[in-house]
């Protein structure tokens, strides 16, 4: 073999790495600091699993499962709840899985240097790092061949993640497991984890101190639970809140600097991988105005019998309504994000550590556009229509001028 898939296909799931008989596939960092395979052709015995098994290539048939409900949901515990990104389904359901002995949680956190990796959770207490969203992608490691192991020991595994990582969790495993629950996330695509590494360095630099806590999505404040969230960045000797639109990272979840599988990719639709889909309930404030809570509001949707068999368990500890699937204004349920073109510019330099590339043009042009957006939006929202019609007038002017 000499690719598993084309490059531009790949999700860095590393399924192929895992199937690979002779372990002659090791995941290697590309120029925009992706991981993706690498086969030592020295060694390949030129099976084919790895292309066989890669669900870019072939998606496992018992992956595609129909939405059967959706529900908002908001958990009770309020301190769970200001952990989370949303409304805490995770972290709830996750807690119920934990409370029998042995039984394991898989998902995404931080280490000490601030890399997305997957770990194990087999205690209630290690669910906390793996509350909040994380916009990078994370490293699977060998996370599948953990879960496998303890299903193939009699324990009941939750594994989580983006939905691309769950099904290259099921190509891995070959089939599924009546005690495997799995709950794929409403992704809108992911970024490098070198970009990410540089901006942490870059924020170093700025602040003056060694980041100790970040936090994408922090929801305490007047913003509270919103798409326009506040990043909460500390260390040693400060605390610095910052709005996504004058970030040099988050900001619009920094569009152009995804991965280019994610442009296409063949999860954002009804067609579900997981037992259950988890995501922010935006919109709820439009169709169920009392049930809006600016502390957060999760989506869920059923997918499987086991997924629903797993929210029965979990439904006390939780405030859960009935809605439909339309109804949620996340549009990664629907089309991939759309490239934008300084998509093409916006790795230029990641891989050269002398650049400082959160201040170059791409970065600059990109966060000026988009905080001009953000701000004529909310001057339409507080402006008296008369004072906005001559706002606008003026704002035209300046434009054309321009």
């Amino acid at each position: 073999m000499t690719q598993v898939t084309d490059p531009e296909n790949c999700t860095g799931c590393q399924a192929c790495r895992l199937v690979c008989p002779g372990n002659n596939i090791s995941m290697a960092m590309d120029n925009e600091g992706f991981l993706v395979p690498e086969i030592d052709r020295s060694r390949c015995l030129d099976c084919g699993q790895c292309a066989l098994r890669c669900p870019q290539n072939n998606r496992p048939e018992f992956t595609h499962n129909t939405v059967l409900k959706v529900l908002a949901a908001r958990y009770k515990d309020d301190e769970v709840l200001s952990r989370s990104a949303s409304g805490g389904a995770f972290a709830g359901m996750a807690l119920k899985v934990l409370e029998t002995q042995g039984n394991a949680v898989f998902g995404c956190a931080f280490d000490k240097d601030f890399a997305a990796k997957h770990v194990c959770a087999t205690d209630i207490k290690d669910i906390e790092p793996m509350q909040s969203s994380k916009y990078v992608q994370s490293d699977v490691g060998d996370t599948y061949a953990q879960a496998k192991n303890l299903l193939e020991n009699g324990k009941t595994v939750l594994y989580s993640g983006t939905p691309c990582q769950i099904a290259g969790l099921y190509a891995y495993m070959g089939k599924d497991h009546e005690n495997l629950l799995t709950a794929d996330l409403m992704c809108h695509g992911v970024s490098s984890p070198l970009l990410f590494r540089r901006y942490i360095a870059w924020m170093e630099r700025k602040l003056g101190g060694r980041i100790t806590h970040y936090n994408f999505r922090y929801k305490s404040g007047k913003i509270g639970w919103s798409p326009k969230c506040v990043t909460q960045i500390k260390t040693d000797s400060k605390v610095r809140y910052i709005e996504r639109a004058v970030d040099s990272y988050s900001h619009d979840h920094s569009n152009y600097t995804l991965r280019e599988c994610c442009y296409k990719c063949k999860y954002t639709n009804a067609d579900r991988v997981g037992d259950i889909t988890l995501g922010d309930f935006w919109g709820i404030e439009n169709v169920d105005p009392g049930f809006f809570d600016r502390r957060g509001v999760s989506a869920i949707c059923i997918n499987t019998l086991k997924g629903e068999r797993l929210l029965n368990k979990a439904c006390d500890d939780f405030h859960l309504v009935e809605n439909a699937f339309k109804n949620i204004s996340n549009m990664c349920l629907y089309e991939p994000t759309p490239r934008p073109k300084m998509r093409d510019i916006a790795y230029n330099c990641v891989s050269d550590a002398q650049s400082d590339i959160f201040s170059s043009p791409v970065f600059k042009i990109s966060l000026r556009t988009y905080a001009k957006t953000y701000f004529t939006k909310v001057v339409k929202l507080v402006l008296p229509p008369t004072v906005l019609k001559l706002y606008l007038k003026v704002r035209h002017g300046k434009d054309k001028r321009k």
